[in-house]
């Protein structure tokens, strides 16, 4: 369909995939279609196991896409030296499993599943190409849908599609195909993995394609006698010429395989021919094998020490009773103690983030009395105290309980290290800098600074090597084209880079960092003597949360092989509701947001949308009446929390475009019109521009306080501080006729909404009895909407003026699922709502025992 090039991405300096559809052929409709086609599928899949998309366009009239760049070959290459081995197979198959269970939720059904398309590279990962063929469906059940429309192209009956040897059925037959079809595929492509025979191959096309519909494959066992009954069946099941008899889904059949490796890694060679008969003495000694494999396997499980066995165990954690788990850009979310013993979750109860803790022989969370507002918390090595920053200062508390002590001053710091010695490393950013303060307490001392002759921003994640002196460190270089992984040691000012990495690390024993990549969890050697990377990065988890902008990775491992992890955040819808909380309608697709605002008029809705894969954000712009969407960036960058101009012009947001986040603007309509507005020390995140166009209230978050500040938008003045307290506050809003701030605080002990005078004068007034969050205004200013501690959106009537009066709040609605985010349309009659997909969704924390026994099962 199109030629192949290997080309250079400036940006952030990395080799890509360019695939062209040559000029000769952009007149073809047919072959357009499905250029077009496959672009837009795979633009909107995000796996592992799915080649990346990260560009289409058009150039000189040849359509074009970009994708990864892939290092390795083929299946069909990886087939010509013969069948593979049953363990081999059985991985490529899960993965191969995991990738379709990803593009079957969307909507997408691959139709042309073949050894071609299926790509394994050098470090074992099995990729998903070409969607030239895909037909895009809309599943009968709710959730995640693609806002592209069903495409009807080549799916009447009578139209065959797809690769003969490998089409179902019904797909030789001219029906229409679902993601059953794919399932038969994958049946034929594992069979020949196993066989080194394609299923259903004869001398002509006629004859494959009768043997499809009437045949069944000979017998694997008379090809490979290494291949157990258990997935003998899961080939059969998937091969099933009825589609109501094959597997429903490939969720369902990556859960047999999982199974069937395990079974496989016992003792695959013990399957013994059908026609083989077994004497009577053989029998006695079978039956000793038996017990002596047996015993082997007891003694092979017994734990290296207690409580830790030698089988790789996954599970899930449900989040601490009562609370909201929603770990920030730099707080850690979720640890293990080094011991391998304990787990740490970060979760919000009554407003501020406390830390719970649970060893792993427990079912039962406890809080840890003096944490509220702790962030970014980590363990000493000895695994009896957990150090953490809350209130500008780091502190450290005993795990086993007892009073916090303070160690230090700290502002803006994230996610520390701790050696067997005594000290403790942390980063901060004012200026970029790696400190080091003893755990006994004292001043911070500066060790090491961003160097300018290498444009370096920010220096974060410090991690101690085992000997506990070198260090390694991520240093941001120049707008954030490039990371370095550096090592420096203490009472050392030089350091070395280690590589280009966009992720925190770990150093994990017997020799390996752990890092996140594409939104996947990676465990690669590392000669830790050396500082070098010594070995192919190998895959741990597939789904890891992911933040690019601090390059934070949300995991945590224990020197005794446990490892706990969050998964990505899952996609919400953004629904409209009326004011009895009935939804009546949706807009555009279910998505990682970070951030939305509706414009004064109503007519237009900016949202910051998350690609799960890079951690990355970009704001999109949906208009209501037409039902369009633009984009109106694509930086490699991270931007989010829209803000309309007061004319609608214009959008502002954050952007951590040269580093920790500032402030821009965009015009709408006007690509490449970014501006910044304001850099400071901190983050800064845009809250509202007054009605009027001449103020913009944001945050100044440094970690050590969150300050509400107002910057005068026209005439180059410099910032105001409108408010600063020692407590948490947030969601400033004007009201329409600027008078007034409505915010959020946790002064009280919980969050409550409070309205205070623009211009600083009088006393703040409290408008929500019993907590309250996210304050917003009526278009009129006649009421002051917020989401109560119960999840009910309340509406408080509200007379402005010189003196503003508030009657007491009245119960709107509740929606079935929690409000992660809402905005009122300005005359108070419609919400935009972003809900999450699921009633009870499945916990994200996630745990790995004995983790290196997944990198085993590969060889």
């Amino acid at each position: 369909m199109g030629e192949v090039y290997r080309a250079k991405d400036p940006r952030l300096g990395r080799d890509v995939a360019v695939k062209v559809l040559p000029a000769s052929f952009s007149n073809d409709p047919d072959r357009l279609r499905r250029f077009e086609q496959e672009a837009r599928a795979a633009g909107i899949l995000n796996h592992p196991n799915i080649t990346a998309v990260y560009d289409v366009g058009s150039f000189d009239g040849a359509p074009y896409v970009v994708t990864e760049l892939l290092d390795g070959e083929t299946l069909r290459s990886r087939l010509a030296g013969g069948p593979l081995a049953p363990r081999r197979a059985i991985d490529y198959a899960i993965q191969i499993a995991h990738g379709l269970a990803a593009a079957h939720e969307k909507g997408i059904v691959h139709r042309d599943l073949k050894p071609e398309n299926l790509f394994v590279t050098k470090d074992g990962r099995v990729k998903i190409l070409d969607f030239g063929l895909a037909k895009l469906t809309q599943p009968e059940k709710a959730g995640p849908q693609t806002s592209l429309p069903t495409e009807t192209a080549g799916t009447e009956p009578g139209v065959v599609l797809g690769t003969l040897g490998y089409m179902s059925p019904e797909q030789v037959r001219g029906r229409a195909a679902d993601a059953r079809s794919d399932i038969f595929a994958f049946g034929a492509i594992l069979y020949e993995m196993l066989s080194g025979k394609r299923a259903f191959h004869r001398d002509t096309a006629a004859d494959t394609m009768s043997a499809i519909l009437r045949e069944e494959p000979p017998d694997l066992s008379s090809t490979n006698r290494q291949v157990s009954p258990a997935l003998d069946r899961i080939i059969r099941h998937c091969l099933e010429k009825d589609p109501e008899a094959r597997f429903h889904s490939a969720h369902d059949l990556a859960f047999q395989l999982q199974a069937t490796s395990a079974e496989e890694s016992v003792a695959p060679s013990a399957v013994a021919p059908r026609s083989a008969r077994i004497r009577p003495g053989l029998l006695v000694l079978g039956a000793i094998a038996v017990i002596l494999a047996v015993a082997l396997a007891a003694l092979l499980a017994r734990p290296t020490r207690p409580g830790h066995p030698l089988q790789l165990v996954r599970f899930a954690i449900p989040v601490p009773p009562g609370t909201t788990y929603s770990p920030g850009e730099v707080s850690r979310g979720v640890s293990i103690s080094p011991d391998g013993t304990r787990v740490v979750v970060e979760a919000f109860s009554n407003g501020r983030r406390h830390l719970f803790l649970r060893p792993l022989d427990s079912e039962k969370f406890t809080e840890i009395e003096g944490t509220a507002g702790a962030s970014a918390h980590f363990w000493s090595p000895d695994s009896r105290f957990i150090a953490f920053f809350a209130d500008g200062k780091l502190k450290k508390i005993p795990a086993d309980g007892g009073p916090p002590e303070e160690l230090c001053t700290a502002d803006f710091q994230v996610v520390g290290t701790w050696n067997r010695e005594g000290t403790i490393l942390f980063a901060g950013i004012s200026p970029p800098s790696i400190y080091r303060v003893s755990d006994k307490g004292g001043e911070a001392v500066r060790i090491l600074t961003a160097d300018p002759s290498r444009r370096e921003v920010a220096l974060i994640w410090p991690h101690f090597l085992p000997d506990g002196r070198r260090f390694l460190y991520q240093a941001s270089r120049g707008e954030i084209e490039a990371r370095d992984l550096r090592v420096s040691q203490l009472d050392s000012k030089e350091s070395r880079s280690v590589g280009q990495l966009h992720s925190r690390i770990e150093y994990a024993p017997p020799g390996y960092l752990l890092y996140a990549r594409e939104g996947a969890l990676f465990a690669q050697p590392f000669d830790e003597r050396k500082a070098v990377f010594n070995g192919e990065p190998r895959l741990l988890a597939d789904s890891v949360h992911y933040f690019y902008g601090p390059s934070h990775a949300a995991f945590s491992v224990s020197q005794t092989g446990t490892v706990t992890y969050q998964t990505a955040r899952q996609p919400t819808r953004l629904v409209w509701v009326d004011r009895t909380g009935k939804e009546i309608g949706a807009l555009g697709q279910p998505s990682v947001t970070s951030g939305f605002r509706i414009s004064a008029d109503g007519a237009r809705v900016a949202e910051a949308i998350v690609d799960p894969k890079t951690g990355t954000a970009d704001v999109w712009v949906f208009e209501l009446e037409r039902g369009v969407s633009t984009r109106l960036h694509s930086n490699a960058v991270d931007e989010k929390s829209p803000v309309w101009s007061a004319d609608g012009s214009r959008v502002l947001y954050r952007s951590d475009h040269r580093g920790p986040p500032d402030l821009y603007e965009i015009t709408v309509g006007a690509p490449g019109s970014e501006r910044l507005v304001l850099r400071d020390p901190g983050v800064q995140q845009p809250e509202d521009v007054s009605r009027d166009g001449r103020l913009l209230v944001y945050l100044n978050d440094t970690q050590a306080t969150a300050e509400i500040r107002l910057l005068p938008i026209t005439g180059g003045a410099k910032p105001l501080e409108w408010l600063r307290i020692a407590f948490n506050v947030s969601s400033p809003r004007f009201s329409p006729d600027g008078r007034w701030i409505a915010y959020e605080s946790d002064e009280s002990g919980t969050p409550e909404i409070y309205v205070a005078l623009t211009d600083g004068a009088g006393e703040k007034k409290r408008l929500s009895p019993a907590g309250g969050r996210q304050p917003r205004w009526r278009g009129d200013g006649k009421e002051l909407d917020y989401v109560a501690a119960d999840g009910f959106v309340m509406a408080v009537p509200v007379t402005p003026g010189v003196r503003l009066e508030a009657g007491p709040p009245v119960s709107l609605f509740r929606v079935e699922t929690d409000v992660e985010n809402y905005e009122v349309m300005p005359d108070g009659n419609r919400f935009l709502v972003s809900t999450r997909l699921e009633k009870s969704p499945e916990s994200p924390i996630r745990v790995i025992v004995n983790w290196t026994a997944a990198l085993k099962k590969d060889r």
